[in-house]
């Protein structure tokens, strides 16, 4: 009750003063004719008010104040706009290049001991990790996190990592430490009315209610979410309960108003250009699409799908290969840097000793030896930086190839869950077929040249098996090895546990329950005779 009543105290005062202030730093700016650091912080601010509203603009904000600090030689202004670019790149679903912005960020703050910017970045960071449900990793940048914020006693920043740290505990079923957390940050952002965090904590209970089967107390969560995040204009949070309500309504048969609200849902994403959520709709709508027999309008879902988690894929590679030739090209000026420095030193030692040789013979013959080991020192010297380089060079590019062959492999499976698709619409086809009229089975005949086509120009499991093979050489031989008898189905659910898939995305892979996962892994284990306390993962890590 609480809860509700600050809500509805302070939501109408936020949505007053939310456009005014970005209108007044507008205004400011337009005034403002001088590049100075005050400019930076003009910008920088805008590009901070824009994080909710629209991440696109944000980036250009952030942008120009990344630009003019570093003319200025502004740290402060510098390490807030990567903080203010990696968030906005973060809300579009842009991870590789958000996370880059954010730990050019975290170590400037660093350099300036500036504890509540460096505390910052961590959660930002954090956030990154937790979307691309690396758990662990996100739990530890937001523990050390609210260690800083609590250490200079930010209470309303560790509430908002209070929210953040709920958001894992309740993907990982910890119900009892998620409402904890929870209501620490109710606590804290119910006195300061802070709205945003207000609509989060909201939000997240609506998801503890999914949990626990609690629908009508998650719907009623979820819409006083959405309507706080409609008033301070925060596009993402929009989205994201649109798609939490569809999720519950789909848990509940409501289909048709599952649908109703993706496509509120996919209206909010587009405005944001945001992939990470435009792919999560697709996903839910193709779904649907299936479901209802709508086999046309899922294969146009499932292409957006394609598209939206590819683009997220190549905008990732792009990123990469940029940062990978930006960091080759830095190298070969540092060498050639290097090179003509070690030319001068030379230079200037020849020309010491031709003044020296005017001098006595002994005189000479000592700058001689002098500049003698002065050569054989540089020259070792310079071999050892180019080894060092060298060696450096070629780990990353170690690492380089390790990233895109893991990335290689995930498109792989991309195409062999859309194979699937496309195997349930020709079966679907040829059972409609059957007892369809001349005209209808002459149109089917079409849909179905259509989707072998699709089928012909995609990969298989094969394709999946054969990389596979190729990041892990001789795996299946020597599981075989060990157990002749298994089937194709359990080489393949060996290679997704140990490519450290969870159970649910195993089961949406191989077109099985979880429960039917959970058995096969069961299964497995006692075809290969495993101990029973050994888990199945910790075993095919060995098998290299």
């Amino acid at each position: 009750m609480r809860l509700y009543l600050s809500l509805f105290l302070t939501v109408l005062s936020f949505w007053i003063h939310a456009n005014q202030r970005i209108d007044s730093l507008k205004y400011e700016l337009f005034n403002h004719t001088s590049e100075d650091v005050a400019k930076v912080r003009l910008l920088n601010s805008l590009g901070y008010e824009y994080w909710i509203i629209n991440p696109v603009q944000s980036i250009i904000y952030g942008q120009q104040a990344k630009v003019l600090a570093e003319i200025l030689e502004d740290s402060s202004g510098l390490a807030f706009s990567n903080r203010v670019i990696g968030v906005a790149h973060w809300a579009r679903g842009s991870y590789d290049r958000g996370l880059e912005y954010l730990l050019d960020g975290l170590s400037l703050y660093r350099n300036q001991k500036d504890t509540l910017g460096e505390a910052n970045c961590l959660m930002n960071i954090g956030l990154i990790y937790s979307d691309r449900f690396d758990n662990d990793l996100a739990l530890e940048y937001y523990f050390e996190a609210l260690k800083l914020f609590e250490s200079i006693g930010a209470s309303n920043r560790s509430a908002t990592t209070y929210v953040k740290l709920a958001t894992i505990f309740i993907r990982q079923g910890k119900i009892s430490a998620a409402y904890d957390f929870l209501q620490r940050a109710e606590y804290i952002h119910g006195s300061d009315d802070f709205l945003y965090g207000m609509s989060e904590i909201l939000n997240r209970y609506g998801l503890l209610k999914i949990q626990t089967e609690e629908y009508d107390s998650a719907s009623l969560y979820l819409n006083h979410s959405l309507e706080v995040s409609r008033n301070i204009q925060d596009i993402d949070g929009v989205t994201r309960n649109y798609i939490n309500l569809a999720d519950v309504a789909l848990l509940t048969n409501r289909t048709n108003e599952a649908e109703t609200f993706l496509n509120e849902a996919l209206v909010a994403a587009r405005k944001v250009q945001s992939h990470k959520w435009l792919k999560e709709v697709y996903d839910r709508l193709q779904k649907i699409a299936r479901e209802k027999g709508d086999l046309e309008k899922a294969v146009v879902y499932y292409d957006q799908y394609v598209q939206q988690k590819d683009s997220i894929f190549n905008e990732q590679t792009l990123n990469n290969i940029a940062r990978l030739e930006t960091e080759l090209a830095t190298a070969e000026q540092k060498r050639q840097l290097e090179a003509k420095e070690n030319e001068i030193v030379i230079l200037e030692q020849d020309s010491e000793i031709q003044r020296a040789r005017i001098l006595v013979l002994i005189i000479v013959m000592a700058a001689v030896v002098i500049s003698a080991i002065l050569i054989i020192r540089n020259r070792q010297l310079s071999a050892q930086r180019k080894e060092q380089i060298a060696k450096k060079e070629a780990d990353e590019a170690k690492k380089e190839l390790e990233f895109k062959n893991r990335e290689l492999v995930s498109y792989t499976i991309n195409f062999v869950q859309k194979n699937q698709l496309f195997e349930e619409l020709m079966n679907s086809v040829s059972d409609i077929k059957k007892n369809a009229s001349d005209d209808t089975r002459k149109g089917l005949v079409g849909m179905e040249r259509s989707i072998k086509r699709h089928l012909q120009i995609d990969r298989d499991w094969e394709d999946f098996k054969m990389r596979f093979e190729n990041l892990h050489t001789g795996f299946f031989d020597k599981i075989l090895e060990r157990e002749a008898s298994l089937t194709g189905k359990d080489l393949k659910l060996c290679a997704l546990v140990k490519m450290n898939f969870s159970i649910k995305e195993i089961s949406e892979m191989m077109g099985i329950s979880t429960e039917s996962v959970k058995t096969a892994r069961y299964r497995l284990k006692k075809k290969l005779n495993l101990p029973g306390d050994m888990p199945l993962n910790d075993f095919l890590n060995t098998v290299s």
